[in-house]
């Protein structure tokens, strides 16, 4: 599954079903679990996004994907109507705190949206390492430089 894909964790099958068809519609590749299995699969799949509730349940499944060694990106979707709407990086990974007053079609396009933004950074850290690594083992130390300079 990896990198390109969603969990939706919800225990309300009716929210989560609708969610699932809006991602189809945007061609998100998503997989649907209960609030009981949803750890069990993020361990297993690893996706790169997870949207979750904000109860006891979608906390604790942040908390306990958060320590993945690739943690994925969590909307965490809350029903009070008062939640203040944010994203932060919390120190391993990106949050997202969304209203359930949102539209299911908006929050699936926001979905695609951070997918495609979480891909593109992936392709910056693969282009990276790569120099880095390429730039170690073609770079001649300092005086191997000076002398052939000095030869010439």
């Amino acid at each position: 599954m990896r990198r390109n894909s969603v969990l939706v964790a919800d225990a309300d099958t009716i929210r989560r079903d609708r969610l699932m068809a809006w991602l189809g519609a945007q061609d998100v590749s998503a997989i649907a679990a209960s609030d009981h299995d949803a750890e069990g699969l993020g361990r297993e799949l690893t996706p790169r996004l997870v949207v979750c509730r904000h109860d006891p349940h979608g906390i604790s499944l942040c908390h306990s994907l958060r320590e993945l060694p690739e943690p994925p990106m969590f909307v965490v979707v809350s029903d009070d109507p008062a939640t203040e709407e944010h994203v932060y990086f919390d120190g391993r990974a990106v949050v997202a705190v969304v209203g359930a007053l949102v539209e299911t079609g908006a929050l699936a396009r926001f979905i695609d949206t951070a997918l495609n933004a979480s891909a593109r950074l992936d392709v910056g850290r693969k282009r990276t390492r790569r120099a880095k690594a390429t730039s170690r083992s073609t770079r001649l130390p300092e005086a191997t430089v000076a002398t052939s300079r000095a030869v010439h």
